[in-house]
């Protein structure tokens, strides 16, 4: 059986408890920034986190915050691909060289790339292979 310590029949009981503080909310989706300096970062890994509608402002600042000649790791659920050759021709155009890709996997799309530098295409432009296609689970 469990037993109080010594020190709980000590301890003063709570009484008069202020609520909580709020969360801040969190930053708007499209502020995408993370606190780290340019061109600082030898590696970035993208492990199912491509959940969002901005795909792009994600890997913008990778291509950011990754050294020149920096790897990008990207590992996705395959069934969010609709057509991967238009998905690597976009990640591409924002800087990357695809140096490897993985699509034996039946559940799993491995990528690598290497920064080769700043995105080629202006803020504008579109770049259709960056929508992926929510995620289909299967009952097993």
């Amino acid at each position: 059986m469990f037993e109080e310590p010594e020190w709980a029949d000590e301890a003063p009981a709570g009484t008069g408890f202020r609520p909580v503080a709020p969360r801040p909310p969190p930053a708007a989706a499209s502020q995408i920034k993370v606190p780290l300096e340019d061109e600082s970062v030898d590696v970035a890994v993208f492990c199912l986190s491509l959940m969002g509608t901005n795909i792009r402002d994600f890997l913008e600042e990778a291509n950011r915050v990754l050294k020149q000649g920096g790897l990008l790791k990207v590992a996705e659920v395959s069934s969010r691909f609709e057509d991967v050759r238009t998905f690597l021709g976009a990640v591409t155009k924002l800087g990357f060289k695809v140096i490897s890709k993985d699509l034996t996997n039946s559940h799993f799309f491995l990528f690598d790339f290497e920064k080769t530098g700043p995105p080629r295409v202006g803020p504008k432009a579109q770049l259709t292979g960056l929508k992926l296609q929510p995620c289909l689970y299967k009952r097993r």
